[in-house]
């Protein structure tokens, strides 16, 4: 099983916006008649309920959404690019990347879930759009705005009703097989259950999910890997064998979970004693009592497992099913993604050592759209930007008339 991998994924770049002049037998002067670029398509997650792992997103890493199409004359407008939509199993974490950094920006929590996580680039206006008293033929357009790639951790994490957690030989796996189509692999050596595996179990016409972790023994072993699995647990199993030392095997696990994360202690466990066969109701009281008294966290009742007695083994699954509509397994607030605000304090211009330069992503996309090495096309962005509040902070950084301005691919001279 896949449960965690990293891909790259791009929403799509912003259309070009059209400079053009419609001049024909009807206009003979000819106006500007350039059309504006299209949207790019959006990166959009979504829950699939048939999904159980990332298994989907093992071979191929990078994922872009299509780019919005260019702008025409005629004052046709391009269309938008189609976007991208990726499947993911309820459950899904989807943490952004950016150097040491990680940030929860989406939850895949319910089968519902459908999160537009990264919009496409804007599309770039035509020469339309810059039609002013000033100027009847505008030689302006934009270039679509650019999208940036970002680096995504998809961290899934099982919903379950009951998960099974106990060290190695404890009887998991003849307990799973027992109740439903399961067929984990079942050995007298340990740790021969290698990832988790997931099963229904079938009780009074209804479902219980049931999860089987790999074995854990002392923070060690393969299921230790798989701890992240207890957070949408709505009732975490303890199972331990009878005829060992019930309370180390038990506390062995505590103390395995606590090391983990000490927030998975305050969820619903239960005790299930296994290989428990021939033991008489005294033997179960005395049981009972000493592990509530020695675990005190330990609020519902203790179960026991036997191959001979099936009435008895149902008693924990018909508990759970009488309680997990009362549990909500995904309370914990750490998997609410925060809003980024990442793209609000971008500065808008920059002084270097003998130059100043345009940051301003508008701006930006104007130069990129508009061919400044025609003089007539520059007087027009120079116009409009010593009529922009960039010329204000340029002046505030102390910009001089000659001093040398760029932007994107372009240098110029500022002029008073």
């Amino acid at each position: 099983m896949i449960d965690k991998l990293i891909i790259k994924v791009k929403a799509g770049n912003g259309g070009k916006g059209s400079v053009s002049f419609n001049r024909d037998s009807n206009n003979s002067r000819g106006g500007p008649d350039g059309g504006n670029g299209g949207n790019g398509g959006n990166i959009i997650l979504k829950a699939n309920s048939n999904l159980s792992d990332l298994n989907k997103y093992s071979f191929q890493k990078s994922f872009f959404a299509e780019n919005g199409n260019d702008g025409s004359k005629q004052k046709k407008s391009g269309s938008k690019g189609d976007n991208l939509t990726l499947d993911l199993p309820v459950g899904c974490l989807v943490w952004e990347i950016d150097g040491e950094n990680k940030t929860l920006v989406a939850s895949i929590l319910n089968e519902t879930s459908e999160i537009d996580l990264y919009s496409g680039g804007s599309g770039g206006k035509g020469n339309t759009s810059f039609v002013s008293s000033q100027n009847k033929e505008p030689l302006l357009a934009e270039s679509g705005q650019k999208s940036k790639t970002f680096t995504l951790e998809l961290d899934y994490r099982i919903y379950s009703d009951l998960l099974l957690l106990g060290p190695p030989n404890a009887g998991k796996s003849t307990f799973l097989s027992y109740f439903s189509n399961a067929k984990p692999e079942i050995n007298t050596y340990p740790y021969t259950t290698r990832e988790p595996v997931i099963a229904i179990a079938k009780i009074n016409y209804s479902n219980i999910k049931i999860v089987e972790l790999p074995s854990v023994d002392s923070g060690k072993g393969l299921g230790s890997n798989y701890l992240k699995h207890l957070y949408f647990s709505k009732f975490i199993c303890l199972t331990v064998e009878y005829g060992e030392n019930i309370i180390a095997q038990v506390d062995n696990l505590i103390n395995s979970i606590s090391s983990f994360d000490e927030t998975l202690l305050s969820k619903n466990f239960i005790i299930l004693l296994t290989k428990s066969d021939n033991l008489d109701s005294t033997e179960k009281t005395k049981i009972n009592d000493m592990l509530q008294k020695r675990f005190p966290l330990l609020s519902n009742p203790i179960f026991y497992f036997s191959k001979e007695e099936s009435k008895t083994n149902q008693e924990i699954l018909l508990f759970v099913l009488n309680k997990i509509d009362q549990i909500n397994n995904s309370e914990n607030e750490s998997f609410i993604p925060t809003i980024n605000l990442r793209n609000l304090t971008l500065d808008k211009v920059k002084k270097g050592e003998d130059y100043y330069e345009i940051l301003d992503k508008n701006f930006i996309q104007l130069a990129e759209g508009s061919d400044l090495t025609n003089w007539k096309a520059l007087v027009q962005f120079q116009y409009k930007l010593k009529t922009s509040k960039i010329s204000n902070e340029l002046n505030n950084l102390g910009i001089q008339k000659g001093d040398k301005l760029k932007i994107s691919n372009y240098d110029f001279t500022w002029e008073e």
